[in-house]
């Protein structure tokens, strides 16, 4: 597979990980994409997990509407700045 198409199929995956918002999804995708070597560190805690999957969906170009106010929501209640 090409880097580009491997590419491509890496942040699909990535997006909808993170757009799910469930923490064992995410673990999924990242232990998948490690054994391939795209990772090479551990997963942090699943709270690190959590803050960081919301910041994303926060950094997404165009994030369904719902996904970005239940992100944003979610990290204000906690204390956590969702802009960059």
């Amino acid at each position: 597979m090409s880097k580009d198409k491997e590419f491509k199929r890496w942040l699909k995956e990535r997006d909808e990980a993170v757009l799910s918002l469930d923490i064992n999804k995410f673990k999924e995708f990242y232990n998948k994409w490690m054994e391939k070597g795209i990772y090479n560190e551990p997963l942090p805690s699943d709270e690190v997990i959590e803050v960081s999957m919301r910041k994303c969906v926060c950094g997404l170009a165009n994030p369904p509407k719902d996904k970005l106010s239940e992100a944003r929501a979610w990290l204000s209640e906690r204390g956590y700045s969702w802009e960059f």
